[in-house]
This record gives C-alpha cells, sequence and structure tokens, in this order.
C-alpha cells in the first residue's frame, strides 16, 4: 500500500511540475508566446523563446486551451502532456504574419532576410567548446579569423576586416572611434560561455547599423537571466573546466541564475590561461624547411640583451597570456510590459605579446627584444528598457515594442616596444570613454506589415599619450603618439526599416538610415613630424539604404535577392595614425573622405527528398567609392622620413577612385538519417583596386570546411576539415597581408587540417568531451598572420550544470 502512495505521488508532482516544448509540427521549431489557459485558470501562462513552458499553475486534471494566432486552437488535458512535447498544426490558407516582440536589430529572423545571417547558437557553441571567439567565427566555416599572435584573431568576411566590420554587443556597438583598418583582436574579449547567440550578417548593413557596417555585422548576445513567472525562488548554474594539450591551456567558468517572479540575477566569471603555442612538424604543404620556425629568442640578464638559441623552434615563445571576463547581469520585470536589465561586462588579460614583432629581423638580427599590449581591457556598462505596449492604451498608435538603451564603455590600449639593445622602452598609451545611446521601436500596421524605426548616438572620447622611459635610469621624456593627442568622434544616426509578408510565403524588405558624423582631433605637438597642420576637423553625413525580396517557389525553395548601400566615415585611426611597419611609416592625413559602398547579392536554396539534401549558394558584388586604402604618400613635399632611428618611406590612408569586390559561398547538406549527417562549406572572394590595377588587401583565399556529424540524445560525434586553398603572389597587394612572412615571400601556401571531437552527456547535466586538432600535425599560417597555426592538440572539458 504504502508503495502505491509512493507511485502515485510521484506521479502526480511530475504532472504538477512538468515543463513542456512547444513545437510546430510542419518545421519541428520552438513557438515562442503561445498562450496556455484553462478554465480553473483563465491568467494563464506563455511559452518562452525556446518554446518552454511552465505547467505547474494548473490542476493534474485540468483542460488546457492551447492557442496561437498563426496554429489551430488546441484541446488537451494535462495528463497527456507527460511526453513533455505539444505539437502545434499550422493554420491553413492564413496570410502570414509577422510577429517581432523586440526591434530589428534585436531580433533578427534569418528566415525572413533576403541577405545570408549565420546564427552561432549557445548549443553549438557548446559542442564545440571553442577557445575564444574567435575561434567560434572560425569555426562556422564562413569567416576567416587571422591572428598575429596567440591573444589574437581578426574576422574577415567578405574582403573586409577590423574597422571595415561592425562588432555589435547587446545593441551596443564595440566599434571605436580607433579601430584599426589593419588587424584587430577585440572579438576575443567577448567571453563565448555567456552568448545566448550570436549573429553573423554577411554583407553591407549601414541602413540598420550606420557606418562601418561595409562588409558585415557580428552580432553578440548574452544570456538574459530568465524570470520564472512564479513566487517560488529557482536557482541554476553551469561550470566546466578545459584543458589543451598544445599550448597547455586551462579554462574554468562558472555561472548561476537566481530568480523568482519579478526579478532574475545571472553572474559569470571565467579565466583562461594560454600557454606558447606548439607549432605543426608535418611541411607537406610548403617543403619549406625554416618557414615559421623561432630558432632564436632574446633574454635580459644584468641589464643587457643577449640573442640565444631557442632549444625548440617549433615552440613559438612568447605567445602565451591569460583572460579574465566577467559579467553581472540584473533583470527586474515590473509588468507585463516593462522590464528593466543592468548589463556589466568587464574582460582584462595579462600583457599579450605581439609574437610576430618578436619575430622580425633588422638584418641579421632580431629587431624587438619587447614588443606587447598591455592588459587588454573592456569594461561595458548598460541600462536597458524593454517596453511594450498596453493593450488597455488603444491612443497608444506610435509602437508595439521597443528598447531604450544608454550604455558606457571604458577601453585602455596599450603598446610598449623595446628595441634590441636599447635601453628606452617606449610607452604609448591609449584611453577611452565612449558613451552610447539607442533607442529602437517596432509598430505592427497589420498582422503581414510591420514598421521599425529608431535613432542611435555614440560619443568617444579619446586621450593619446606617449613616452620612453630608460630602463635602467627610469628617466622619462616625450615621443610621438600614435593618435593626435585629445580627440572627440560623435557618430549618430536615425532608421527605418518596413517588412511585408504576401500569401504566397513571399516577402519584402526595405530600409533608409541617415548617418551623421562629426570629429575633431588636436594635434599639440607637432614637432616629431613637422605636420603642416594641428587640427582635423570631419563634419560629414550619408544616406544608406537596402531593399530586398524573399521568394518562396514551394516549400524546399528560398530564393533571395538584395540591393545594399554602405557607409564608413574616417576614424581616427584613420586619419590621424602614425605608426611604422617593414621600412613605412604611416602618417596623418586630414584630407580623407568618407568611403561608400553599393552591394548586391543573389540566393538559391532548395532540398530535396523530404530534406535528405539541402544545397545553395549565394554569389554578391560590392562596389566601393572613395575607398580607403593604404598608398605612398608625401610630408611637406617629402616621400621619405627618419622615424624611430632609420630612414623610412612615407605611406599614408587615402581615398582611391573605386574598387570592387566580389564572390561566392555555397554550401550543401546531406541528412544520411535523423541523426548522421554531411555539411560542406566554400567561400571565394576577389578584390581589385580599379583605379590603381592592383588586388585589395584583406582578401582571403578560398576557403571552407567539410564535417560529417552524428548526434543522439547523449552522444554528439564529429570528424571535420577546415581548409584554404593557396594565394598567389600576384593576388596581394603590393608589400600589403603581411606577404614578407609567407614561404620565400610566395603567397600564401593551400592547406587543410583533420579534427576529431566526442561529447557524451550524462544524467542531462554532467557532460565529457574529447578532441583531437591537426590530427596530422600539419604546419600551417592562417592567411595574414604573423603567428604558425597550432600543431596537433588534445582537448578534455568536464561540464556540469546543476
Amino acid at each position: 500500500m504504502k508503495l502505491l502512495c509512493t507511485i502515485s505521488l510521484l506521479f502526480s508532482f511530475s504532472v504538477l511540475a512538468q515543463n513542456v516544448t512547444i513545437l510546430d509540427s510542419s518545421t519541428n521549431k520552438p513557438v515562442k508566446e503561445v498562450f496556455i489557459y484553462s478554465k480553473e485558470n483563465p491568467r494563464g501562462v506563455l511559452s518562452d523563446k525556446d518554446g518552454v513552458i511552465s505547467l505547474s499553475s494548473f490542476g493534474a486534471d485540468e483542460m488546457l486551451i492551447i492557442q496561437h494566432i498563426r496554429f489551430d486552437k488546441l484541446y488537451i488535458s494535462k495528463k497527456e502532456t507527460l511526453s513533455g512535447t505539444i505539437y502545434l498544426v499550422p493554420k491553413e490558407n492564413q496570410l502570414p504574419t509577422i510577429y517581432y516582440d523586440h526591434p530589428l536589430r534585436y531580433n533578427v529572423d534569418e528566415k525572413d532576410e533576403p541577405g545570408r545571417i549565420e546564427k552561432i547558437t549557445k548549443e553549438i557553441v557548446k559542442l564545440e567548446n571553442p577557445a575564444t571567439s574567435a575561434d567560434m567565427l572560425q569555426n562556422t566555416g564562413g569567416v576567416l579569423v587571422q591572428k598575429s599572435q596567440g591573444g589574437g584573431g581578426s574576422p574577415i568576411i567578405r574582403g573586409f576586416e577590423a574597422n571595415k566590420l561592425l562588432l555589435v554587443i547587446d545593441g551596443v556597438r564595440m566599434n571605436n572611434a580607433i579601430y584599426r583598418s589593419g588587424h584587430l583582436q577585440n572579438a576575443i574579449t567577448v567571453d563565448n560561455a555567456v552568448l545566448d547567440h550570436t549573429e553573423v550578417i554577411f554583407g553591407p548593413s549601414s541602413s540598420l547599423y550606420g557606418s562601418d557596417a561595409l562588409g558585415g555585422v557580428i552580432h553578440f548576445h548574452t544570456i538574459d537571466p530568465e524570470i520564472n513567472g512564479i513566487d517560488s525562488t529557482y536557482f541554476h548554474g553551469n561550470s566546466y573546466l578545459r584543458f589543451n594539450s598544445n599550448n597547455r591551456s586551462m579554462t574554468g567558468h562558472f555561472d548561476f541564475s537566481i530568480g523568482k517572479n519579478k526579478w532574475a540575477l545571472l553572474s559569470s566569471f571565467t579565466a583562461s590561461k594560454f600557454g606558447d603555442i606548439i607549432s605543426g612538424k608535418n611541411r607537406a604543404f610548403h617543403n619549406d624547411s625554416t618557414w615559421g620556425l623561432h630558432p632564436e629568442v632574446i633574454i635580459q640578464s644584468n641589464g643587457s640583451d643577449s640573442i640565444v638559441e631557442n632549444l625548440n623552434p617549433h615552440i613559438q615563445a612568447n605567445s602565451g597570456y591569460s583572460q579574465f571576463d566577467f559579467l553581472e547581469k540584473f533583470v527586474y520585470q515590473s509588468n507585463d510590459h516593462l522590464k528593466y536589465t543592468f548589463n556589466l561586462q568587464f574582460s582584462t588579460s595579462s600583457n599579450v605579446n605581439r609574437y610576430d614583432k618578436l619575430t622580425e629581423y633588422a638584418g641579421s638580427e632580431l629587431r624587438y627584444a619587447e614588443w606587447y599590449y598591455g592588459p587588454q581591457t573592456r569594461f561595458l556598462g548598460q541600462f536597458k528598457v524593454d517596453f511594450s505596449k498596453n493593450p488597455n492604451n488603444p491612443k497608444n498608435k506610435l509602437y508595439h515594442a521597443g528598447v531604450f538603451s544608454l550604455a558606457y564603455q571604458k577601453i585602455d590600449e596599450d603598446r610598449i616596444s623595446r628595441r634590441y639593445q636599447n635601453a628606452m622602452r617606449e610607452y604609448q598609451e591609449e584611453d577611452l570613454n565612449i558613451f552610447s545611446l539607442n533607442l529602437d521601436f517596432n509598430r505592427i500596421l497589420t498582422k503581414n506589415r510591420i514598421f521599425f524605426y529608431g535613432l542611435e548616438a555614440q560619443h568617444n572620447m579619446v586621450n593619446s599619450t606617449a613616452f620612453n622611459r630608460n630602463i635602467n635610469t627610469g628617466l622619462s621624456s616625450d615621443v610621438q603618439t600614435r593618435y593626435p593627442q585629445e580627440s572627440n568622434y560623435l557618430s549618430s544616426g536615425i532608421y527605418v526599416e518596413f517588412k511585408k509578408k504576401f500569401k504566397n510565403k513571399a516577402n519584402f524588405t526595405t530600409g533608409l538610415r541617415y548617418s551623421f558624423i562629426y570629429a575633431n582631433s588636436q594635434f599639440k605637438d607637432t614637432s616629431f613630424l613637422s605636420l603642416p597642420f594641428n587640427e582635423v576637423n570631419i563634419l560629414t553625413g550619408a544616406p544608406s539604404g537596402n531593399v530586398g525580396f524573399v521568394l518562396r517557389p514551394d516549400s524546399v525553395t528560398k530564393i533571395s535577392i538584395q540591393a545594399t548601400t554602405g557607409f564608413r566615415a574616417p576614424n581616427i585611426d584613420d586619419y590621424g595614425k602614425v605608426f611604422e611597419k617593414s621600412g613605412y611609416t604611416v602618417v596623418p592625413n586630414n584630407g580623407l573622405k568618407p568611403e561608400y559602398a553599393l552591394g548586391g547579392e543573389l540566393s538559391a536554396q532548395r532540398s530535396f527528398g523530404k530534406d535528405l539534401l539541402k544545397i545553395g549558394g549565394t554569389v554578391y558584388s560590392t562596389y566601393l567609392f572613395n575607398a580607403m586604402v593604404q598608398r605612398d604618400f608625401t610630408l611637406n613635399g617629402q616621400d621619405s622620413i627618419m622615424y624611430d632611428g632609420q630612414m623610412t618611406k612615407i605611406q599614408s590612408i587615402v581615398n582611391t577612385d573605386k574598387a570592387i569586390i566580389y564572390g561566392l559561398s555555397a554550401f550543401v547538406k546531406i541528412n544520411f538519417t535523423s541523426k548522421f549527417n554531411f555539411n560542406y562549406s566554400y567561400n571565394y572572394t576577389k578584390g581589385q583596386d580599379l583605379s590603381a590595377n592592383t588586388p585589395l588587401e584583406h582578401i582571403a583565399p578560398q576557403f571552407g570546411k567539410i564535417s560529417f556529424q552524428y548526434a543522439s540524445k547523449k552522444l554528439n560525434t564529429s570528424i571535420y576539415s577546415f581548409y584554404n586553398f593557396r594565394k598567389k603572389l600576384s593576388d596581394y597587394t603590393p608589400g600589403g597581408d603581411n606577404i614578407d612572412l609567407t614561404p620565400n615571400e610566395g603567397g600564401t601556401p593551400p592547406w587543410w587540417t583533420l579534427n576529431f571531437r566526442i561529447n557524451y552527456t550524462f544524467y542531462e547535466k554532467l557532460s565529457l568531451q574529447f578532441a583531437a586538432e591537426n590530427i596530422l600535425d600539419m604546419h600551417y599560417r592562417q592567411f595574414a598572420s604573423g603567428i604558425t597555426a597550432p600543431g596537433r592538440n588534445f582537448m578534455v572539458s568536464f561540464k556540469a550544470e546543476f
């Protein structure tokens, strides 16, 4: 009798405390905002963004009524939901509905967008377990990542890199006034362990995001703690440890969330320590016995520098670093129409050695005894308000939903260097204080037409200092700063976007934005370069727009076409930078003008045999006007200048008349079974400066990814390969893209890697992961990189949820 009572109680508890997932029966995808109620509980509950809903507020014998505007109403008893899944049937012959519970910048639906969008979910990140967010982007097979040092990672999308790509986190622009035109590592300051998802938007996107979005947008969305809607308190946590054999790295992560019916809190901490990278020993791709080896290092003893032998030249000495990432997010929801979010993020690191500089030679000797970035520090504080229209207030005609965001960022970017056997250590220190305001709305006109609009403003205050300090005496003296000593940079814009769906499942999108840029920079000391000016003022603005169609001739075919315009105003790094590299000194240019882009793309994809085979591709072209490029230049009538003790050629960022970038991408997916599939991706890009008749920089070689994957409830495993074709010397711009770091300066050799990973989940809360990367120990360098990629590596990771 006791046993029967126990079983009965357990059964009753499972029915009362049950969570279920609502799925679309036609697509098997989650459905959010499903309303479930009963006669006894008319207030009901709503499913979340993952289609998950708690039925704990309903009695075990209650009849549930389930409804959603796009699906047939369903009546089901609670006892019938024990499987944990409820399928809804779409309404027949309905006019397609556009539903956005947030403005477009916070809620992009890649299925309805005419341009290509790659979405990286937290589930993908959990399975692939990348070391950094830059590696996470590389794993898509559609983004190439350049690295100059171990703590590097500069994404390249369709021939655009650095300040011609826009990075965004939680709706806030990460791009600042000194984002470089060369290579950037800012993406690694984003902790992928706290990302809910990341959107990679390919192609010009200035109409929605403003200046800098010439090549595309990478929008990182961090996890929001969930409000459970009931009085009881919930607690949830995640943790993992990851070990890599190649660089003897270790990463530890811990996060926990706690919440009740109106508030929730998420706290996260990640610590990583990366050792020196060991390059591969198999040189079959290039047959060069010395390329990429690190035969010598500089050590300091008794105040004197000495060059000594690196006993293992495959170890890339001084490529290790450490990083720490914190996130604190608090959400308070006062009612169904108003939610407040306080978002604090902090990322810092140890000093990060610039490996390519430490292996640079001046004649027969290493050039630098020291060259490193000071701790890479990024702080973000954001106050965000999500609000929606109250149906009891019919007078509100302005919006149905909106987001107000006020943010502050503090960025420290320091460069420290010292020549071999030189007692003077040079410090270049840049301090940025950035304030931003975003206001975004949507307005549902009819159930198949929606209107988005908003405004944005960001103010950068930049201070640049530089000095030499004698490492023996401690005495200091001023030297040329990298940027103007004081600068203010204001970017702002307003935008509108309109979407419409048709009965034939087609949809139309168009948008328009006007961007306004003001910049003022003061060169308070021009004596080091004898500049003919001491101030730069820029006041400019430009419209940008987009128009696109998505056509679905049948249920298995999608055809998209899009035309876009882009705009990028010169930032402080473009018009005010001073630096020397490989015998060239780049100087400021007060005559620099904005660059413009006109882009177009055509995409098509089709499924065969009930999703047995899916193929697709995109062709695209971007035409650039006034493109900003680095070229030979004169200063005070001279084409050479004495800088840092040596005579160097003068270059500057200038406008070229016209340039074009075009290419294609393609994918194939074969589902052999519901659990076993094959994926293939391919990317090709070509770029040409039409005025100078030379190739453009940042144009990656052909590349992609091939994978076989098996996924079941507990086991997920994959064999995969990244590959790059050769990039010939004739495809490089003269002296660009680190051509001097390729074998005999002859271009990038082709390469591919063989990799394997397996993930097994125990008890739904504990998982063990193992990976073998670059199994064949191939020696290669990613395009334009200053450091060789890791050789054979074994990764082990333990993850737990609680």
